[in-house]
């Protein structure tokens, strides 16, 4: 068991707070009286990962072992998370790697011969070479690449299968290989509380059709986890679904960030000269080489747990060891909600302003089994830049949907009805997203839906730090510091607002016991 997490109360002793602006690391002294909710602490990482891959090969949940599961005649899919998860390590193997070498080992032992491996990309971009390298090894690629290694595309109307309809008619397809193996190994990386297991995989195998029936806010049932249910149950009809769950923990890559994993009464003089360092070097820095900075002195993932077997009896043990070390709780709901928002993304590239306000706003709700930290008609305050940036190769649709659509209306119906239609049959964004590797047209809308929510049940959206530009835009609001931030809600929460800043990166989840 890790040490649990627990809510300070800030008071003229507590020294300032770690909080991620972006590529920034800043120090912010909290006002007193405001509560920090610190999660658990990690999980100890597994000592020996490829012995913990045996022992969940050889005992799964519910399953039979997987080397009696491959035969030499069977047809065998491996499916993987895309780089929408982390890479494990920056320069050990990516767990992934290990995984499905391992499982290409009993393949082979056992004689199987038809093996191909596709990234569960959905509506993201395909990866390029070098991002399945990195996520599956020399070895790996150059064996299978390219003819039985490829990324998943929704729009490849001769790769798709019906399996079923709708309520409103819409058909359900999915990548047609899936459906057609014998034996369907899922390879996921879990990072957080509250995903949706196996049929998280499954939906970034269906068409953009598909894709955009279950999850459009004017769709019979957006977000359905009966429909995402479904997709699941229709694989099983002609395969059987073996997944393999790892889970993560948060952990600095070394010692010159591990101040960054303990609480700030507890550092060190050594922390506090690391920690000068690193706030000098995010800020003096240029942005393009801050990234790379922050990202490999910031954050790596060791491995906590690896479970596999039956899907459904696989998902609440994940879910069991993220709680631990991910869950805090306050007693009651604050008037205004702090987050700082990392970057997390891959050297060299940083969040563009949509991206990172879905992800500040997925905080608000995600993962919480009960309220919010921040009461409905709230305040949340965020910590990004929201730079006006968009990758030139994979967000062109971003950059239309920030300039046009949003710019018309921030309304997800608005939205859904008069723009969602226009992008997803626009051929050069499909051309883009086949032949490059640009996020489909219907990405930016997605992420803009799964931050639906946290806008309706707050009353103000503050960046610390924000572009003016974007955040008004995005029909938010931007603050240089954080008493300018409190001051532009005292409108709605008073003077004196009940504070909670949920503290931790890249993952914490906060609720109300």
């Amino acid at each position: 068991m890790s040490r649990p997490g627990f809510v300070l109360s800030v008071d003229a002793q507590t020294p300032p707070l770690v909080v991620f602006q972006g590529e920034k690391v800043l120090l912010e002294r909290l006002p007193a009286g405001a509560s920090v909710l610190y999660p658990p602490d990690a999980l100890p990482g597994i000592r020996s990962v490829e012995a913990q891959i045996d022992r969940a090969l050889a005992k799964p949940v519910d399953s039979e072992p997987l080397a009696a599961l491959l035969h030499p005649e069977t047809r065998v899919t491996i499916v993987f998370d895309d780089l929408s998860q982390p890479l494990t390590a920056r320069t050990a193997p990516d767990v992934r790697q290990r995984v499905i070498e391992r499982v290409l080992e009993l393949a082979a032992v056992a004689g199987v011969d038809d093996v191909e491996l596709i990234a569960a990309t959905g509506l993201r971009r395909r990866l390029t070479a070098q991002d399945l390298r990195a996520v599956l090894g020399d070895r790996v690629f150059a064996s299978f690449s390219p003819d039985r290694l490829r990324s998943h595309d929704s729009e490849a109307t001769n790769d798709l299968v019906e399996v079923g309809r709708t309520a409103d008619g819409t058909p359900i397809e999915i990548n047609s290989r899936v459906v057609s193996s014998d034996l369907v190994i899922s390879v996921r990386l879990a990072s957080a509380v509250g995903n949706e297991g196996a049929p998280a995989v499954v939906t970034k195998l269906a068409s953009a059709a598909t894709a955009r029936a279950l999850n459009s806010p004017l769709a019979v049932a957006p977000g359905s986890a009966d429909a995402y249910g479904a997709l699941v149950d229709q694989i099983g009809d002609t395969a059987k679904v073996f997944t393999i769950d790892v889970t993560l923990s948060p952990e600095p890559t070394g010692p010159g960030t591990a101040f960054l994993s303990k609480r700030e009464r507890e550092w060190s003089l050594t922390d506090r000269a690391l920690s000068t360092g690193l706030q000098a070097a995010t800020r003096l820095l240029p942005s393009r080489k801050r990234v790379g900075l922050s990202q490999i002195s910031g954050i790596g993932f060791g491995v906590t747990s690896v479970v596999a077997g039956r899907p459904s009896s696989v998902h609440p043990l994940t879910e069991a060891f993220l709680t631990q070390q991910q869950v805090g709780q306050v007693a009651a709901p604050a008037d205004v909600a702090l987050f700082g928002i990392p970057n997390p993304g891959g050297i060299g590239t940083t969040l563009n302003p949509v991206t990172a306000a879905a992800l500040g706003l997925g905080q608000v709700f995600n993962g919480s089994t009960s309220a919010p930290v921040v009461r409905k008609g709230g305040t949340a305050i965020f910590y990004h830049p929201l730079a006006n940036w968009f990758h030139p190769l994979y967000h062109p649709a971003y950059v239309d949907f920030f300039a046009e659509a949003l710019a018309t209306t921030t309304d997800s119906g608005r939205l859904s009805a008069e723009f969602e239609g226009k992008f997803a049959s626009d051929p050069w964004y499909r051309h883009l997203y086949q032949t490059s590797f640009a996020h489909h047209a219907l990405h930016p809308f997605h992420a803009w839906y799964s931050a639906a929510p946290a806008i309706e049940h707050l009353g103000d959206v503050i960046f610390v730090g924000g572009n003016l530009e974007s955040t008004r835009r995005m029909g938010f609001k931007a603050a240089t510091t954080l008493n300018d931030a409190l001051e532009m809600a005292s409108d709605s929460v008073g003077l004196s607002p009940s504070i909670t800043y949920v503290h931790g990166a890249p993952v914490s989840i906060s609720e109300v016991s």
